[in-house]
């Protein structure tokens, strides 16, 4: 009977599922075991309580391990149990068919409802010290203890709070950590902490910076901009906690002394104020880093997402800006010269237009009281010259070498060419920054500054110095490379992750970029105006074989060898058009064919007017260029150039004319001179001997190997060069090292040169008949 009872029941909550029942046992006999099991029941324990129907439960089923004990009183038990409640049944069907009409499946259901719900197994008769297992079902309706006693307010005192917020931030980094939980546990310990001072507040919101600054990505993975909103609001909150904090220590009488280095150097406070003010900077520094990040990762430079992502540079420049203020106001040199540092980085590649616009747009974010201190200056590089100063007075060099790079690059970009190398020759920084090759940072920056720098001599018609920075960006198209404006593919093919991981951490953002095109343009028309006047100079003397640029002869031969040519399609083949024209003296056609270049709506990004005043510039020198050019390629046809031919066919001042053929005299370009009314030029063909042009190609090759020497040398005349082939101090000649000139002596002897007889005043006759 309890094999037949035990078949699947109703479920609810409390009742006891049973096994299913054994495989062959058909539906009618469960069914008329049940009828009897529940007509039983309703005989002996109907209108009892849970605890009898319990009790009979458990007496039923030792009956029937009794049964199983011995088979034979089984049979007779059953036997008996069988026929009796087969009676029962019979007797307990007629009297239910003269109830109510109720249908018959819900009464039995009742019954066994009844005796069914066991007390010890509903939800509130679980033991005290039952743990719920991981994946059952709350009750989400219901408020735990805890979480009610979590929402009331509690009154720490300042050492209990300051345990707690410790306790609190050992969380972080644990499996299952959540930050929204973290930060609502610290924020609702933020009113106790208002009444224990700046502190203690600022030790809560460093905790809750620190767990959004771990939520960052990786190297190559930016923060996403709404953490990063998030963090940057609760850093410009404790900027104002910071400055209550120090004026609160100075109104207990602690000088600045104890402040930032005495009081708090060699506590374990976690609430100090030098420990905050630390946190404080470099976490504003993180978020920079941050934001520069997003705008090197960013995919579609000219999408809404890096537009997004722009327009929340003006918000660090605000953090900053009051940063430097409160450090002004303490006079704190360390961190003072790390935001001055930072705030320049933000500056100096914008021109004073664009600086100016975002002042004003700052303007009106800020209150009244701080709009006075958000107005760009008249002369920026007063400005510049401050964050410098202030960058100075830490003492680390490295920092003072990139602040003077900063310094440079904006004198460039506003036409301070002379002030810029002033700056860029100060302590050597050219130097250093060519040769650390391990700081591949600063050599990028130095290399933009090169690049500024040939632009700002552009501008200004110094078109030698222009050449001469430029020369090594562009002569072999490395420009994108050494500018960290791109990738180099055979870099990428043969290097490893490691290469490409480290290339695309040094990359510009966009908007920081020197436009490349503008680099090429400028650099092409400089090695015109140079190389065309040598190339003309060559039907006059043909040993003269002075070559500025290799890379544009090779383009005119190239163009030469052309079946048919067309209009120029980009920058190298108009200025090839142009220099094949300024050979012959045809100025009209060079300027026309250099006329529409767009290079002169870009070269100036502070004054788009600038371009058509560097524009005449240009045209007036590739006018005197074509001069020169036309009397070196006629002047062996010639006997005499008359001035004012001159100055109707280059349309240029009868002044200039003169200056021109006079400065070619004095340099003994050509052999002429003028006559008495000086209205005439007199060209004096005199045939170089053969033994002249012989000595003359001597001196050419002497001089080109000069400078080859010199070129490959430069490394080991300075102490770097020296030093990787152990032979510094060795042969420098110096007095003041040990051992110096010792090298010197061993390679050559002692007598022949007699360093030290001469040097200790002995042995001057020997030094006087040595050759």
């Amino acid at each position: 009977l309890a094999q037949v009872a035990s078949g699947p029941l109703p479920t609810a909550r409390g009742v006891r599922r049973r096994s299913p029942p054994q495989r062959g046992c058909s539906e009618a006999p469960r069914r008329r075991g049940m009828q009897a099991y529940a007509s039983m029941a309703g005989r002996f324990w109907g209108g009892g309580d849970a605890a009898e129907s319990s009790s009979g439960h458990s007496s039923g089923e030792d009956e029937d391990a009794g049964q199983t004990q011995d088979s034979a009183s089984d049979s007779e038990s059953s036997s008996s149990r069988t026929s009796g409640s087969s009676s029962r049944t019979s007797s307990t069907s007629s009297n239910s068919g003269s109830e109510s009409d109720e249908d018959e499946d819900a009464k039995l259901e009742r019954k066994m409802l009844r005796w069914l719900i066991i007390p010890e197994h509903t939800p509130a008769a679980r033991p005290p010290g039952r743990r719920r297992r991981p994946g059952a079902a709350r009750n989400r309706n219901t408020v735990s203890d805890a979480d009610s006693s979590a929402t009331e307010p509690v009154d720490y005192t300042l050492e209990a709070l300051v345990k707690e917020v410790a306790q609190t931030a050992q969380t972080r980094g644990r499996r299952g950590f959540d930050r929204r939980e973290y930060a609502r546990k610290l924020a609702a310990l933020m009113p106790c902490a208002q009444r224990h001072g700046p502190r203690v507040q600022l030790y809560i919101w460093s905790s809750m910076v620190s767990a959004d600054l771990d939520a960052a990505g990786g190297a190559l993975v930016p923060m996403k901009s709404q953490l990063w909103s998030e963090a940057f609001d609760k850093v410009s909150a404790m900027l104002p906690l910071l400055e209550e904090s120090y004026h609160e220590l100075r109104g207990l009488g602690i000088s600045e002394t104890e402040i930032f280095e005495g009081q708090d150097a060699g506590t374990a406070d976690p609430t100090c104020h030098a420990r905050q003010q630390a946190f404080v900077i470099s976490a504003a520094m993180k978020l920079d880093d941050e934001l520069y990040k997003a705008l090197q990762n960013t995919q579609d430079a000219y999408g809404f997402e890096y537009q997004e992502i722009l327009s929340l540079s003006p918000q660090t420049l605000m953090l900053l800006k009051r940063m430097l203020g409160f450090l002004e106001s303490t006079k704190q040199d360390q961190p003072l010269g790390m935001v001055a540092l930072r705030f320049m980085e933000h500056l100096y590649y914008k021109p004073d237009a664009l600086n100016k616009a975002l002042y004003e747009s700052i303007q009106d974010r800020v209150g009244d009281s701080e709009k006075a201190s958000w107005c760009w200056p008249a002369n920026s590089k007063v400005l510049m010259a401050t964050l410098s100063r202030y960058v100075r007075a830490t003492g680390q060099v490295r920092q003072l070498r990139k602040a003077l790079l900063f310094q440079a690059y904006h004198l460039a970009l506003h036409d301070l060419f002379h002030e810029a190398h002033d700056v860029l020759s100060l302590c050597n920084v050219q130097g250093q920054a060519d040769k650390s090759e391990s700081d591949i940072d600063m050599t990028i920056l130095y290399h933009r500054v090169l690049a500024q720098m040939g632009l700002c001599a552009f501008r200004l018609g110094m078109t030698q110095v222009a050449y001469n920075c430029l020369r090594n960006l562009c002569m072999h198209g490395k420009a994108r490379v050494l500018l960290a404006q791109g990738f180099s593919h055979s870099n990428l093919q043969d290097g490893t992750l490691e290469l490409e991981r480290a290339q695309r951490l040094r990359q510009l953002p966009l908007h920081m970029h020197i436009s490349l095109d503008v680099l090429d343009s400028v650099h092409h028309l400089c090695t015109m105006l140079l190389e065309m006047p040598s190339l003309a100079m060559e039907s006059l003397d043909p040993t003269n074989h002075r070559m500025t640029s290799r890379v544009l002869r090779t383009a005119i031969e190239k163009h030469d060898k052309l079946p048919c040519t067309g209009p120029p399609e980009s920058a190298q083949d108009a200025v090839v058009v142009a220099a094949k024209a300024l050979r012959w003296g045809d100025w009209q056609s060079a300027c026309n064919a250099v006329e529409g270049l767009k290079l002169w709506d870009h070269i100036d990004v502070g004054c788009r007017e600038r371009g058509q005043q560097v524009k005449a510039e240009i045209m007036r020198q590739m006018t005197v260029e074509a001069l020169r050019a036309y009397v070196f390629s006629h002047a062996s046809i010639y006997d005499a150039f008359d001035v004012e031919r001159l100055v109707g066919m280059f349309a240029l001042p009868a002044k200039t004319v003169r200056s021109v053929v006079s400065k070619m005299i004095a340099k003994e370009e050509v052999i002429a001179c003028w006559d008495e009314s000086s209205r005439c030029l007199l060209m004096q063909h005199v045939e170089p001997t053969p033994l002249q042009r012989l000595a003359l190609k001597l001196a050419d090759k002497g001089a080109q190997l000069h400078e080859g020497s010199v070129r490959l040398a430069g490394p080991l005349l300075t102490g770097r060069g020296l030093a990787e082939r152990g032979l510094e101090g060795s042969s420098a000649g110096h007095a003041d090292h040990p051992g110096a000139g010792r090298g010197g002596q061993q390679r050559f002897g002692k007598v022949a040169l007699g360093f030290n007889d001469v040097r200790k005043g002995r042995g001057r006759a020997a030094a006087a008949a040595s050759p």
